[in-house]
Order: C-alpha cells, then sequence, then structure tokens
C-alpha cells in the first residue's frame, strides 16, 4: 500500500469498529476525521512554505519556524488524545492459516530432519 490513505477509506473503516448506535462515539470518529483533514491541510502549506519562513519587520529580517509546525503539533496531540477515548470493538476479521502460524512457531523436530 502506497501513499496516503484516503479520508473516505479511514473514516468506514472507523465507523466499522464502533458501536454506531453510540451517537457519541460516532461524533468522536467525525471529530476525528475533521481534525485528519486539517492536519493535512497544515501539512501541505508546511510542505508548500517550507519548514522556516522569513519575516520582514520594517528594516529587519528575519528567519523563524513555520507557525503552521506549532499548530501541526496541537493537532497531533488533539488527535491521539482523541483516539484514545474512542471505545474500539475487537475486529475479528483477520483468519490466520496454519501455513502462516507454522511460518512463526518453532521448528518441529521432524522439520528439521
Amino acid at each position: 500500500m502506497s501513499g496516503a490513505v484516503k479520508i473516505t477509506d479511514l473514516e468506514k473503516q472507523l465507523l466499522n469498529r464502533i458501536d454506531q448506535n453510540d451517537l457519541i462515539e460516532v461524533d468522536k470518529v467525525k471529530r476525528y476525521i475533521a481534525i485528519v483533514k486539517q492536519i493535512r491541510k497544515l501539512q501541505s502549506a508546511i510542505n508548500k512554505d517550507g519548514v522556516m519562513t522569513t519575516t520582514v519587520n520594517a528594516n529587519q529580517e528575519f528567519v523563524k519556524t513555520n507557525p503552521a509546525i506549532n499548530e501541526l503539533n496541537k493537532l497531533t496531540k488533539t488527535l491521539i488524545s482523541l483516539e484514545k477515548s474512542i471505545k474500539f470493538s475487537m475486529c475479528v476479521d483477520t483468519v490466520v492459516t496454519e501455513d502462516v502460524e507454522k511460518d512463526n512457531d518453532e521448528p518441529e523436530v521432524s522439520d528439521l530432519y
């Protein structure tokens, strides 16, 4: 898988992992998606303008960090705490085949000969 995750796919997956009858949890997912959208906009702005910006004040000129980086950090912290508060249900979609299990186990005596 390469590239960025589509927002719609992310939202579908998150909604499938919660109790959709619990409106508080649905609202948390919606807020999570809104924050992800804002983070992506900030990342685009940082990529466009750069990490450092030049500020001109009358006859002074100085370089400072892009203010979008601070906002990005704040939103990322908010996103992480919101993610921790979402009550995800257990996913039972994954089926492990015997071959995969065997690859992860220690070798048996019969495997050595």
